[in-house]
């Protein structure tokens, strides 16, 4: 099933889905079309291209995050395998 997702600018490494979406459901990127290698939720990222680990995350614009391992594109994209510095280091 082809599901509803966002991309916001050229350089965004991740899309959100518009809808709850199931492994094997596809999404229609920039860069084509991406079948999703997990279940993911409703407003949630997927990887839209392939990471090496340590690799920056980019959505709407911005960097938010690093991945903290190789990951490839179709993956759910959260807490659990990306990771994210701001405010954990106290500038004085």
């Amino acid at each position: 099933m082809l599901i509803r997702s966002l991309i916001i600018e050229p350089n965004d490494t991740v899309a959100i889905v518009l809808e709850n979406a199931r492994k094997g459901d596809t999404i229609q990127t920039p860069r084509g079309e991406i079948t999703l290698l997990d279940d993911i939720e409703f407003a949630h990222k997927v990887a839209i291209v392939d990471y090496a680990a340590g690799a920056p995350v980019y959505k709407y614009g911005h960097e938010i995050g690093y991945m903290e391992n190789a990951t490839p594109k179709g993956t759910w994209i959260h807490s659990h395998n990306m990771k994210c510095d701001r405010g954990t280091k106290a500038k004085f």
